[in-house]
């Protein structure tokens, strides 16, 4: 019982500590804002001396989150077509949201009536589905807006549905529940690995999936990705749940794609391992922390938000990712032939953050 009631403190703390980070980065807690600003003076939808109509969707679209944050768009309409979609300035990873931008769904829209566009069903973007169905809502809520607007006397169109759910979801889901299930009652080593090759490739290759400080700052300000998506729920369950259970560290151990692929390779070096003296682990152990206290510092004071984009779960989406963080990717990867899980025990900011909402010092 004494053990519940600290990882409830514990866990209480993390969600403070967390919240604090979300107040600062995005002015705003599970949707609600709390920025000191006074309300912007500007119109949803402003027309220009040349009779082109501007749609900014940053107040339309409040309530529209993408992966980490609002995905706003600036739509323009001349002689009763679109000409252009533009995204505004918002808070998703950059190399996720370039996938967005270069996949050429900005110009599905143009050449299009505002009728004909909300009309359209708009797929996602494989591997950034989160922030390219926020850009999808935000246009159908925009042209929605203007339908109805004094600019033109339309009935308003309802906003379409965001598209049926894909075999990426139905695998994701499936992947991510067989681990956060089947290792509850049963201990192979042969279904280990292949849940871990799963987890990697289905959870970390194809769909991009994993709790990081991206996706926990996004829910704690915006909170509406977690009610739009079972997925995001899951995996926090696993996360900060199972341990109020007595299953601490599950998901760093069963589903966390990043750890997985640390362990696959480090299975293909069974035999010539090297070893780390207890003195050095603890010296290296220490580090984890301190680098831990310094990058929530940076989130606290507003000094560095920009660090969650380049933890090493982005590596995965090997045609977004930046340079630098495949490098470090591949490299911890080489390291983990012979060290077990070094990122996880060494560097991980979200690793610790999930042992302090459990209480642990591993």
């Amino acid at each position: 019982m004494n053990k519940r009631v600290i990882n409830i403190i514990s866990l209480i703390t993390v969600f403070l500590m967390m919240a604090s980070a979300a107040i600062t980065r995005s002015g705003s807690l599970f949707g609600h804002k709390i920025e000191l600003s006074g309300p912007g003076g500007d119109s949803a939808i402003t027309t220009s001396p040349d009779g082109t109509v501007t749609i900014n969707t940053t107040t339309l679209g409040e309530k529209i989150i993408g992966y980490s944050g609002q995905v706003p768009v600036e739509i323009s309409i001349t002689d009763g077509k679109i000409e252009s979609v533009k995204p505004l300035d918002n808070e998703e990873t950059p190399g996720f949201f370039k996938r967005v931008t270069s996949s050429g769904l900005l110009d599905t829209w143009v050449g299009k009536t505002p009728q004909q566009a909300v009309e359209m069903e708009v797929d996602g973007v494989t591997g950034a589905t989160y922030s390219s169905k926020a850009l999808i809502a935000n246009v159908q809520a925009g042209l929605n807006h203007y339908m109805k607007s004094d600019v033109v006397a339309r009935p308003k169109a309802d906003t379409p549905a965001a598209g049926h759910k894909g075999w990426q979801f139905y695998c994701t889901i499936a992947v991510l529940l067989s681990a956060a299930i089947i290792p509850l009652y049963t201990k192979n080593k042969h279904y280990r690995v292949a849940q871990q090759l799963l987890n990697a490739g289905i959870l970390g290759f194809w769909s991009g999936t994993f709790v990081d400080y991206t996706m926990m700052l996004g829910i704690m300000a915006n909170g509406t990705v977690a009610i739009s998506s079972i997925i995001p729920l899951v995996m926090l369950t696993i996360a900060f749940i199972y341990p109020m259970f007595g299953k601490d560290g599950y998901y760093c151990a069963w589903v966390c794609p990043l750890g997985s692929m640390q362990e696959l390779a480090l299975r293909c070096n069974p035999r010539h391992r090297l070893h780390i003296s207890p003195a050095l682990v603890k010296k290296l152990t220490w580090f984890r922390k301190s680098l831990w206290a310094a990058l929530m510092l940076c989130l606290w004071t507003g000094a560095w938000f920009s660090w969650i984009d380049y933890e090493l779960f982005t590596s995965f989406m090997v045609e977004e990712a930046a340079t630098g963080v495949l490098i470090a990717g591949a490299l911890m990867l080489l390291i983990s032939i012979f060290i077990p899980r070094p990122y996880c025990r060494f560097i991980c900011p979200t690793g610790t953050l999930l042992h302090m909402s459990q209480n642990t010092n591993s």
